[in-house]
């Protein structure tokens, strides 16, 4: 493989901004009939795809990068996929299931970060965990998927000793069906705000979100809060109310406006979601997503949202659930250390009323078991 060197970015190109430092293939790809600019190779341009960095955007760092202990920039998801190396292979996703891009996740804390997913299934029978420097093509690990589980299941990967660069992981099992993560190490201070229409991944990592790879919600019209239309039991078509003649009907179970011929109103409100708005906002509330043999428990209470991975356990233990360690608790929470005791008990009673009648709860440094 050819030499490797460390590039700075002098004007946008990308998903790189003007500072950001890179490493690039040393040989230039020259310009052609599908490449309008000479430029050098980089394996990732911010979606998982090969591309070039324009000569006229990059400037070659001729004494290199130093070497350091920790690399704090942020790691950005550009990829998630699930293929098989062996095409004579018969497992299916039926049969192993496969890492999606909304279960891998990018934790900052000030002193450690960190990317985790899990497996789709019990993971001690797996075959090789892969880290590879995808510009060079290095391999950085390799090692069975089992010597890298933390739990049954999840991966976690403490990517701040890795300098800014491109980078490929890969778990597979035996017969070759592999999951393939991919990500850039950005150098300490980026991406960063301000950024003309970024990418998703982009976007969310510079909010400082967890998941990367998901489309950013599409924002919501603005809602009219004027009637626009009257219920079909209008007396004639093209019926509208006169006007200051309203009579409201309102209990704890009905919210409803009539005119003085009795033709109902649409007040625009959604009650259903009002209500649990508003007890989220004065009220914790605990709620669940469950995706196989896994999912998140949300902890929500006025502005807080706290996530908890879950995953079903053995023997005894029926539900196991992941917490952030007391140190860095504030970090990831952003709630108060000293509410720490009182949201996770808050939790465990809530999910055992709701989903486990009659067990009791264990907990642990990074973990919460549900027990029989």
């Amino acid at each position: 493989m050819e030499a490797t060197i460390h590039c700075k970015i002098t004007r946008h190109t990308h998903v790189f901004q003007p500072g950001n430092i890179i490493e690039v293939r040393r040989r230039i790809v020259e310009k052609s009939a599908d490449q309008p600019e000479s430029g050098y190779f980089i394996p990732d341009t911010g979606d998982g795809t090969a591309g070039i960095v324009p000569l006229s955007a990059a400037e070659a760092i001729v004494d290199g990068v130093p070497l350091e202990e920790a690399y704090y920039g942020k790691c950005v998801l550009t990829s998630v996929s699930n293929f098989s190396q062996n095409p004579d292979n018969r497992s299916t996703v039926d049969e192993i299931g496969i890492v999606k891009p909304e279960n891998v996740r990018v934790v900052h804390y000030n002193d450690c970060q960190q990317l985790f997913f899990h497996m789709p299934k019990y993971a001690w029978d797996a075959g090789t965990f892969r880290l590879t420097n995808a510009c060079s093509e290095t391999l950085l690990e390799e090692k069975p998927v089992r010597d890298r589980l933390n739990g049954s299941t999840m991966i976690l990967i403490n990517t701040l000793p890795y300098p800014p660069g491109f980078y490929n992981i890969e778990a597979d099992w035996p017969g070759g069906w592999t999951h393939s993560i991919r990500f850039i190490k950005f150098s300490e201070g980026f991406p960063k705000a301000p950024y003309e229409n970024p990418p998703a991944n982009i976007a969310r990592a510079i909010r400082n979100e967890e998941v990367h790879l998901l489309r950013l919600p599409e924002p919501e019209p603005p809602r009219k809060l004027t009637v626009e239309s009257i219920k079909k039991d209008a007396p004639y078509p093209g019926y509208s109310s006169p006007p200051c003649s309203l009579h409201m009907v309102q209990s704890d179970d009905e919210h409803r406006l009539f005119d003085y011929n009795g033709v109902e109103l649409d007040s625009g409100i959604d009650m259903d979601r009002f209500r649990k708005d508003l007890q989220s906002r004065f009220f914790p509330t605990v709620e669940y997503t469950q995706d196989g043999r896994g999912g998140i428990i949300y902890y929500k209470e006025g502005d807080i949202n706290i996530r908890f991975d879950w995953e079903f356990g053995g023997g005894n233990a029926v539900v196991i659930f992941y917490i952030p360690e007391i140190k860095y608790w504030e970090a990831q929470t952003r709630t108060p250390l000293s509410r720490r005791d009182e949201i996770l008990r808050f939790v465990c009673e809530q999910v055992i009323r709701d989903q486990a009648p009659g067990c009791k709860y264990k907990i642990y440094g990074n973990s919460i078991s549900i027990v029989r």
